[in-house]
């Protein structure tokens, strides 16, 4: 039986007709904003803002929050830190945060959870920073020395992914070491402690435990995986504050202009914010490529956020890894995450 979809007076389903009006929408409302942003007025109330963020290598966000270009841009910034995923995902659940900061693998970890948020701005190719920190005694000189050792992680992390990654390249399972799961800012006592062998992490951590005496062995990007550090907004905030939002990229915007200027002063604030040395700052800040908000709308760039781009594909491979790994139990569609349609109306200001 041939079931007929309703039509309108031109032919057109009005399933499809609704479709097209919601995309249709959404260019209306980002062109009202992005006009209202670049046109002189009278002042407005800040917006207020609660922004969740893990201490990660987020040298453009430290350097707006410092400066206070927050402020600056029309918003009234409430700052929220999180070490782990779980407790982040709650207050996404119960709308208790607006914005947020997430490694990939804990982005996909909440989408596949039913968390309805889009990711509209990637500040680091964090795969250049993630990586294997081993103790000097610990006789680890080359991936398949990882048999039968003790190796913390963060499980559902981006650093998970990795430490699954590294082992598969060095022909290894986590069968064959004994992987322990703890919260991320236990793993520098363990590890100078000598109750692990291994750790994969992330920034400051890795530093941290490198002043204990541990070498990085290898990076994410050494191992075939491609992660990075994602800004997400929680959908039905967008649709009830879309000015909101082109103003926090406005203040991004203005970070990478001071960054640009002088990378100090994004050292400074990684120093203040991640409660480090200005020397494992500058660590930090010189590993971690910057991305400009114009690469993330350039179809060719390797992290574009525009449908079918980089970021796109990046995120499903990483939740189709996940969910064969057990990680996760749902699929997730990478397409209803990525948004790139923020950042082309904010860019129609300046």
């Amino acid at each position: 039986m041939t079931v007929r979809l309703p039509t309108d007076h031109r032919g057109r389903t009005i399933q499809g007709r609704c479709v097209m009006r919601r995309h249709l929408s959404w260019l209306v409302i980002a062109m009202i904003i992005a006009a209202g942003l670049a046109a002189p007025g009278q002042a407005q109330q800040p917006l207020p803002i609660r922004i969740a963020w893990q201490p990660y290598n987020a040298v453009i966000f430290y350097t707006a929050r410092d400066l206070k270009l927050f402020e600056r841009v029309g918003l009234q910034p409430e700052y929220i830190r999180f070490t782990a995923g779980p407790p982040q995902f709650a207050a996404f659940r119960s709308d208790s945060v607006d914005v947020g900061l997430f490694g990939t693998a804990g982005m996909v970890v909440g989408a596949s959870q039913e968390l309805d948020y889009r990711n509209f701005y990637i500040q680091i190719a964090s795969n250049y920073a993630d990586g294997l920190v081993v103790r000097p005694e610990s006789g680890i000189t080359r991936l398949q020395d990882l048999r039968g050792k003790r190796i913390a992680f963060v499980r559902g992390t981006s650093a998970h992914l990795g430490l699954i990654k590294a082992l598969q390249r060095g022909g290894l399972t986590p069968a064959d070491v004994t992987m322990i799961h703890m919260d991320v800012t236990a793993m520098a006592p363990a590890f100078a402690n000598r109750d692990v062998d291994a750790a994969y992490s992330w920034e400051p951590w890795i530093s941290r435990m490198q002043e204990a005496g541990g070498r990085v062995l290898v990076r994410s990007n050494q191992v075939g995986l491609n992660t990075s550090d994602h800004w997400v907004a929680r959908t039905a905030w967008v649709q009830r504050n879309p000015r909101a939002v082109l103003l926090m990229l406005k203040a991004i915007d203005l970070g990478l202009e001071e960054f640009r200027k002088s990378p100090s002063v994004a050292v400074r604030a990684t120093a203040e914010n991640l409660g480090v040395t200005e020397t494992i700052a500058k660590r930090i800040v010189e590993i971690n490529p910057v991305i400009s908000l114009e690469q993330l709308v350039d179809p060719k760039f390797e992290l574009s956020l525009l449908p079918g781009g980089g970021a796109q594909r990046m995120i499903q491979e990483v939740g189709d890894f996940l969910l064969q790994q057990g990680i996760i139990r749902s699929p997730i569609d990478a397409s209803k995450i990525v948004e790139g349609s923020y950042i082309q109306a904010y860019l129609r200001t300046r």
